[in-house]
C-alpha cells in the first residue's frame, strides 16, 4: 500500500525565522512527493489558541526537527516545553527528535541533546558552512539526512499497517504542483483530529468560487492525512442523482450485502449505516453546492469525518464553513512557473529568472490568481510554448478564446474557467433573474467596494428587472443569497458593500454581444451618477465612496464614447472632488472629458459648458498654470454675463475667480474692481450672511492684505471668519481657511500673540478633517511653525492660499 506522509514538527525560536525558511525549501522536495507534512508555529489559523494547537502537532508528529541555536536555547518556550516533550516523545518510542544545529552554540552540554545524532554531518554547524546567507550545501546535506529517516520510518509505517484493511476510492491523482493553501490545511487537520466533538457534530466545508482551488485541497487533504484513516471515501454530490450513484459504488466498495438491491434507497441506508457503526473513516462530498439535497445522506450519528467542497457561501447549521481566497501573487506565481515547467516541481520562486517571476506575477494579477485560471494558462504554456510573454499578450488580446479552451492531457478539472464560472451564472439565472441583471451591473463597476446602493438604489431607475430590490429589502437580500450560493458574489454587511472576482466580470462581459455590452454599460454610468453627490466637505465620504466606480464610469464613457448628460455630470463631479482633495493629475482628464461632451452635446455658450471650463480653470490656476487658466476663466465668464445676465450668482463667481489670477500676478488694479462686483453680487442676491459671501469677503481682504492695506483687511477677514462659523461650523475646513488668513494677517503686522491661537486652531482642524498630509494642513503647519520661531523676513512666508469658486 501507498506510505502516508509522515508529518515533522519544526521547533525554532523566531530569531532565526530565515533559516528555518531556507529549511523548508529544501525539503520542500519530499512534500512535493508526498513523504512528509511539516508543520511549524507560522501556521497556526487565526483565532485558534496557539499553545493547543502547537500541543496537538506536537503530539502527533512522527519526526520532530529542534532546530538548535543560542535563541533556541534560551527560549524558555522552546527549551522547557516544546524540546522537553520532543524528548518524552523519542524516549516512549513515538517520535524520532532530530537536532539540526543552525549556529555555533554549546549545545553538548545540555545532556539529553548529546545523545542523539544532530545534523548536519557531524553537527557543523549551518552558519559555520559556505555560500551565506542560503547555506545550500548544508541544508542539502540536513535533507539527505531527513530524507534517510524518513525512508526509515515509512519502512515501520508500511509494515505496521500491512495487516489493516485499508478502503480508498478517491478518484484523483496528487497533484505534484499544488502550492499554498497550507493555512486551510493545517485548519482542517486541527479541527478534524484535535477538536474530536466539533469534527464528529459537523461536516467541515471548504467553500468558494468555481476554479478556486477547492477539490484540489480536499485532494491534498486526503494523501497527506491518509494514515489517520481506515477508510477514505469519496463521493460527488453536485445533485441528488449523483449522490445516489456515489452511495451505489461505496456500498460495492464496502462489499455491503445491500450493494446489488433494486431500491436505491436501501443502498443509501446501508452505508449510512455503515459510517454510524464504524470509526477512523473521512467521507469526502465533492461539488455539494445544493446543501439542501444533502440531509438524506448524511448519517445521523458520526463517529467519522465529512468533508464537504461547495460553492455556497451561507452553510448554516449543516456544515462549518472555510472559506478559500484567490492566491496571493507571489504565490500564484509559483504555482503558474511550476506548473508550465518554468521551474522544477520543488523550486522555489526566488530561483526563477527576474523577468519570469514578473511576467508571471502579472498573469496571476490578470487572472485575479485562481488556481483554475493559472492551471489553464500553465498548461497552454507548456504546450504551445509561447512563453510567459506570449501568453500574457495573448490572453490581453483575445482573453475570451483563451478562458475558453482547456488544456489537452487534463483529467482532474477538465472544463475550462469560462465554462466552469458561466454554469454557475446559468443556474443563477435560472433561480433568480433579477440577481442575474444584479450581477451583471456589477461586473461594469470596479470589482471591489461596490456600494449596496449603487444597486437597490441607484440603479433600478434604469433596470426593468431591478425595480423589485428599491422597495423591497428582502428581495435585495434574497438576490445577494442567491449569488452567494456560487461565490459569485461577497458582502460585506458591516460597510455595506459587495465585491466580485475580475474574471466573473471577464466572462459575464464576454458572454454579452457588442449591442448588451453598451447597454449595461450605460446603465453602469447612470446608476453611479444617480448616486453621486454634490461636491462639499459634508459629502466627501460619500464621494470617496463611489470614486473608483466612478473612474471605472470614465474608461466606459471613453470606450462607448456616450455623451448623454448623466456622463459629463459624472465625470465633472468627479473631477471636482479629486481637485478638492488635491488629487489634480487625476482630476485633469475627467474635467477635460466633461468639457468636451458638453460642448459637442449642448454647444460652446451653455452654462454647464461654462461649469466644465471654470471648473478646469480652477484646477491650472490651482497649480499655477495662469496662462492655461485665463482663457478658460475669460470664455466662463463670457458665457454667465450673456446667457445668466450681469447680477447672477455664477457671474458673481466667475468674476471672483478671474480677480484671482490677476491677483496672484501682481496686477492689483484689475483685480480690485472684479473682487468688488463680485462681493456686490452675492450680498444682494444670496445675502450678507451667505457661505459664498464670506469667501469674497476673504478674497477682497486677501488683495488688501497683499497691498499691505491692513486696517482695510482686518474687518473684511473678521466679517469672512463670523460667517463661516455661524454658517458651517466651527471645524469646517473652510473656517480653518479664515482663521489661518486672519492669524497670517496679525503675524504680518507682527501681533503674535493675536496670531498664535488662531493658527494654532485652524492646524487641529485642517488635522482632524483633511489629515496630516493634505497640502492645506501642511501650509498651515509651516505659517504656525514660522510664527513661533518669530521670523521677520517676508520671503519666509507662504500664506494659505484661497481656491477659487466653482
Amino acid at each position: 500500500m501507498p506510505v502516508a506522509p509522515l508529518e515533522i514538527f519544526i521547533s525554532y525560536a523566531h530569531a532565526d525565522e530565515a533559516l528555518r525558511k531556507e529549511l523548508g525549501k529544501h525539503l520542500s522536495l519530499l512534500q512535493q512527493h508526498g513523504l512528509i507534512a511539516s508543520w511549524y508555529d507560522r501556521l497556526i489559523p487565526t483565532g485558534v489558541e496557539w499553545s493547543d494547537e502547537i500541543d496537538a502537532h506536537l503530539n502527533s508528529a512522527q519526526i520532530i526537527l529542534l532546530l538548535i541555536s543560542a535563541d533556541f536555547l534560551a527560549s524558555r518556550y522552546c527549551y522547557s516545553r516544546e524540546m522537553k516533550r520532543a524528548l518524552e516523545r523519542q524516549k516512549a518510542g513515538e517520535a524520532r527528535v532530530i537536532p539540526v544545529i543552525l549556529r555555533p552554540v554549546d549545545w553538548e552540554q545540555e545532556p539529553s541533546l548529546s545523545k542523539l545524532q544532530a545534523l548536519p554531518t557531524n553537527a557543523k554547524a549551518v552558519t559555520t558552512w559556505p555560500t551565506p546567507p542560503t547555506y545550500d550545501e548544508a541544508f542539502t546535506d540536513i535533507a539527505r539526512g531527513i530524507r534517510n529517516v524518513v525512508e526509515e520510518q515509512g519502512k515501520h509505517l508500511i509494515a505496521a499497517t500491512a495487516d489493516t484493511t485499508s478502503v480508498w476510492n478517491v478518484p484523483y491523482r496528487r497533484n505534484p504542483f499544488f502550492t499554498g493553501q497550507e493555512t486551510i490545511l493545517a485548519q482542517l487537520h486541527t479541527t478534524l483530529n484535535t477538536n474530536n466533538a466539533a469534527a464528529l457534530t459537523q461536516p467541515q466545508a471548504i467553500s468558494g468560487l468555481g476554479g478556486i482551488g477547492k477539490t484540489q485541497i480536499a485532494v491534498e487533504y486526503a494523501y497527506r492525512h491518509r494514515q489517520t484513516y481506515h477508510a477514505m471515501l469519496w463521493a460527488q454530490a453536485d445533485t441528488r442523482d449523483a449522490l445516489i450513484s456515489g452511495f451505489t459504488e461505496l456500498a460495492k466498495l464496502l462489499n455491503l450485502p445491500q450493494k446489488d438491491e433494486q431500491d436505491q434507497a436501501i443502498i443509501v441506508e446501508a452505508v449510512k449505516r455503515w459510517l454510524e457503526t464504524h470509526e477512523q473513516w473521512l467521507l469526502i462530498l465533492d461539488n455539494a453546492d445544493d446543501l439542501t439535497v444533502l440531509d438524506e445522506f448524511l448519517p445521523g450519528k458520526n463517529t467519522g469525518h465529512i468533508l464537504l467542497t461547495t460553492r455556497a457561501q451561507a452553510t448554516g447549521t449543516l456544515a462549518n464553513g472555510i472559506e478559500v481566497e484567490p492566491m496571493e501573487t507571489a504565490e500564484g506565481a509559483l504555482l503558474l512557473l511550476r506548473r508550465a515547467k518554468v521551474l522544477a516541481p520543488n523550486a522555489s520562486l526566488e530561483q526563477a529568472r527576474e523577468a519570469d517571476r514578473a511576467k508571471a506575477r502579472e498573469i496571476v494579477q490578470e487572472l485575479g490568481g485562481l488556481p483554475l485560471a493559472l492551471d489553464q494558462a500553465a498548461a497552454y504554456i507548456e504546450e504551445t510554448r509561447c512563453g510567459l510573454s506570449g501568453y500574457l499578450a495573448s490572453y490581453q488580446a483575445e482573453r475570451t478564446t483563451l478562458l475558453q479552451r482547456r488544456g489537452t492531457l487534463i483529467k482532474e478539472h477538465p472544463e475550462p474557467m469560462a465554462k466552469t464560472l458561466s454554469l454557475s451564472f446559468a443556474n443563477v439565472e435560472a433561480a433568480n433573474p433579477a440577481a442575474a441583471d444584479l450581477l451583471r451591473l456589477c461586473a461594469f463597476l470596479h470589482p471591489d467596494a461596490i456600494p449596496e446602493e449603487v444597486l437597490s438604489v441607484g440603479a433600478p431607475r434604469f433596470v426593468p428587472s431591478l425595480k423589485t430590490l428599491a422597495t423591497s429589502t428582502t428581495a435585495f437580500n434574497e438576490a445577494i443569497a442567491s449569488l452567494r450560493a456560487y461565490s459569485l458574489l461577497r458582502r460585506l454587511p458591516e460597510i455595506g458593500t459587495l465585491s466580485m472576482h475580475r474574471l466573473v466580470q471577464a466572462v459575464l462581459k464576454d458572454a454579452m454581444n457588442t449591442d448588451q455590452q453598451r447597454e449595461w454599460a450605460e446603465r453602469a454610468v447612470r446608476s453611479v451618477n444617480q448616486l453621486f453627490p454634490s461636491v462639499e466637505f459634508a459629502n466627501w465620504a460619500q464621494c470617496d465612496r463611489y470614486l473608483l466606480h466612478a473612474e471605472v464610469c470614465k474608461a466606459l464613457i471613453d470606450t462607448w464614447n456616450f455623451t448623454f448628460p448623466d456622463a459629463s455630470r459624472l465625470l465633472n463631479q468627479a473631477g471636482y472632488y479629486l481637485r478638492e482633495r488635491s488629487r489634480y493629475a487625476e482630476a485633469e482628464p475627467l474635467f477635460k472629458r466633461a468639457l468636451a461632451i458638453r460642448e459637442q452635446q449642448l454647444g460652446l455658450d451653455h452654462p454647464y459648458t461654462a461649469t466644465s471650463l471654470n471648473d478646469l480653470a480652477t484646477l491650472y490656476y490651482i497649480q499655477g498654470k495662469y496662462a492655461e487658466a485665463e482663457p478658460l476663466f475669460r470664455r466662463a465668464l463670457a458665457i454667465y454675463e450673456q446667457q445668466l445676465g450681469l447680477d447672477h450668482p455664477h457671474t458673481a463667481s466667475s468674476l471672483n475667480n478671474l480677480a484671482m489670477l490677476y491677483q496672484d500676478q501682481g496686477k492689483y488694479a484689475e483685480a480690485e474692481p472684479l473682487f468688488k462686483r463680485a462681493l456686490a453680487i452675492y450680498e444682494q442676491q444670496l445675502g450678507t450672511d451667505h457661505p459664498l459671501t464670506a469667501a469674497s469677503l476673504n478674497n477682497l481682504a486677501e488683495l488688501y492684505s497683499t497691498q499691505g492695506k491692513y486696517a482695510e483687511a482686518e474687518p473684511l477677514y473678521q466679517r469672512a471668519l463670523a460667517i463661516k462659523e455661524q454658517q458651517l461650523g466651527t471645524d469646517h475646513p473652510l473656517t480653518a481657511a479664515s482663521l489661518n488668513n486672519l492669524a497670517m494677517l496679525y503675524y504680518t503686522q507682527g501681533k503674535y500673540a493675536e496670531a498664535e491661537p488662531l493658527l494654532k486652531r485652524a492646524l487641529a482642524i485642517y488635522e482632524q478633517q483633511l489629515g496630516l498630509d493634505h497640502p492645506d494642513t501642511a501650509r498651515t503647519r509651516n505659517n504656525y511653525a514660522i510664527l513661533r520661531q518669530k521670523m521677520q523676513k517676508r520671503s519666509f512666508w507662504h500664506p494659505f492660499r484661497k481656491k477659487p469658486h466653482v
